[in-house]
């Protein structure tokens, strides 16, 4: 089966967890036999370069300042092109088909909608000018895109329940044409993590100083800066790895949270991929404090390395971690902080989380389990198609 994926970023460029699902995918349908050909944004500049099958080919196409916007444009020109070429059309997130109008397959993370209202009912935003816009932004966007893509598609493969019912719910989703598909990761990965103390040596991290770790791209859907007001509440000095790319303007707010804390934050920017493995080995637990999230691969992956998870319950991030992390209300600096503070300070309690944590990855996160069940769907839609 020729099968097209339509996302955002593709290495060589990365930018968020859209970027590691649609990798994912790619890899796992290629080493099923699939020939897969991925259209994505082309970028001024690469970022991480990963080995990929021979049956996974990539077609980069012009976006300029538009972004996803350029990309649904660019990419159903490109596929009214090639008509014919492929049994399946994949978008890996719905809105990004409004512009195509032949038959597709799409996965659904989070809408527009839980965008407008993912902070205390309203848009999570920078400034004045930064609320004005994305409540602008997100509304044309939900109303003109988005509904009438959901709208369209042949089938939607939904991210969580969570997901599933707010597209069924605010975007009337035919509950016959949906199915449930928790996103994969490479459990491969974590069979030889380094020990704590050698991936301490190697990052340059003292062995006696508890350490916490965050991992994603830093926006205001995030919810850092609550991370950082935790920090400064928290009885336990730790010190805090800061991993991934920022939003501009963004590092500031969260520094200034921060107070006296800020003292102990270690901003460690992007990381490749191969060196994601040593900062899971050396933490002692994983902090992800978000507003609003479609999956979460960061404390997917914090489980399977058996790294304890500290999360929100916003959305989806509680339901995918279940009662194998600590589960807090989003922007709730002090339940964040108390949190935080028994996970380093009860041995007992970060051991359960761990073992836990191990257990639910690998029972509901296996790459293997997440390309088969889209592989059924792919089936069943050529089929009917």
């Amino acid at each position: 089966m020729r099968v097209c994926l339509v996302t955002l970023d593709f290495p060589p460029f990365r930018s968020s967890g859209l970027t590691i699902y649609a990798e994912n995918l790619a890899r796992g349908l290629a080493e099923r036999g699939y020939a897969v050909t991925v259209v994505a944004a082309e970028r001024p500049k690469p970022v991480d370069s990963l080995p990929m099958p021979t049956n996974v080919s990539t077609v980069f196409v012009p976006v300029g300042r538009t972004d996803w916007l350029g990309l649904g444009w660019q990419a159903a020109r490109y596929l009214h092109a090639v008509q014919g070429s492929f049994d399946i059309v994949h978008f890996t997130d719905v809105h990004f088909a409004f512009a195509y109008r032949g038959p597709f397959v799409a996965s659904a993370f989070q809408s527009f909608r839980q965008r407008l209202t993912s902070h205390h009912g309203q848009p999570y935003h920078t400034s004045r000018r930064n609320y004005a816009f994305r409540l602008t932004y997100y509304n044309v966007a939900r109303w003109l895109l988005e509904q009438p893509s959901v709208r369209r598609a042949r089938y939607i493969l939904m991210a969580s329940r969570a997901t599933q019912e707010e597209f069924v719910t605010h975007y009337h989703a035919d509950p016959r044409r949906i199915s449930l598909v928790y996103s994969g990761i490479d459990l491969r990965r974590f069979a030889n993590l380094p020990s704590r103390d050698e991936a301490r040596r190697h990052l340059g991290l003292a062995d006696d100083v508890p350490t916490l770790l965050y991992i994603g791209f830093s926006t205001p859907r995030k919810g850092v800066e609550y991370l950082a007001q935790a920090l400064d509440r928290m009885r336990t000095p730790a010190q805090m790895l800061m991993v991934g790319k920022w939003e501009a303007g963004y590092q500031a707010r969260f520094l200034a949270a921060a107070g006296e804390a800020r003292a102990r934050v270690r901003m460690i920017g992007y990381v490749p991929e191969a060196e994601v493995l040593s900062y899971f080995a050396a933490a002692d637990a994983l902090v992800f404090p978000t507003l609003l999230e479609g999956f979460g691969y960061p404390p997917a992956e914090a489980m399977a390395a058996g790294l304890p998870v500290v999360t929100t319950t916003a959305w989806t991030a509680g339901e995918l971690a279940a009662d194998a992390a600590l589960i807090v209300p989003p922007a709730d600096s002090a339940a964040l902080a108390d949190a935080l503070d028994r996970v380093l300070s009860e041995p007992g309690l970060a051991e359960r989380l761990r073992q836990a944590g191990r257990e639910r990855a690998y029972r509901c996160f296996d790459l293997s389990q997440a390309v088969v069940q889209t592989e059924a769907i792919y089936e069943l839609v050529a089929g009917v198609g």
